[in-house]
């Protein structure tokens, strides 16, 4: 099972969403960014590093907030959503190809790849404390 690391980094009540490209299950939807963990690392060392690869942005995770297994019709994954903190870097986009701050109760589901819907959920009760 392919074990796989994204970042809730919130801002002001919004949180970062990236937009995939073509290609694979998630084309064109929504995401939180991240990646697979590498040999080695944890989810708080893989959330940072593919961040700074994808994003070229530097952050502080904190915690992970929800963590799952999910089905995609070629593989199973093992997510890991930590949140973190924006610490430093100019976002400029090299893999995704948008990204925007939302609050949870600007996000769609349906816009979002079909493992990251659950943590919505979750997102939007917290948000509404």
């Amino acid at each position: 099972m392919v074990k796989v690391a994204a970042a809730i980094i919130e801002n002001e009540g919004k949180i970062l969403v990236c937009k995939r490209g073509p290609g694979g299950n998630c084309a064109h939807l929504w995401e939180f960014p991240g990646g697979k963990l590498e040999p080695g690392e944890d989810a708080f060392e893989a959330t940072a590093r593919e961040c700074f690869e994808e994003l070229d942005i530097n952050i502080i995770p904190r915690e992970v907030v929800s963590e799952y297994p999910f089905s995609y019709p070629d593989r199973d994954i093992y997510f890991y959503f930590v949140r973190a903190d924006w610490e430093s870097g100019e976002m400029f986009l090299r893999v995704h190809e948008d990204a925007k701050w939302l609050s949870p109760n600007e996000m769609d589901p349906d816009e979002f790849c079909p493992a990251d819907r659950e943590i919505i959920g979750k997102l939007k009760v917290e948000f509404t404390k």
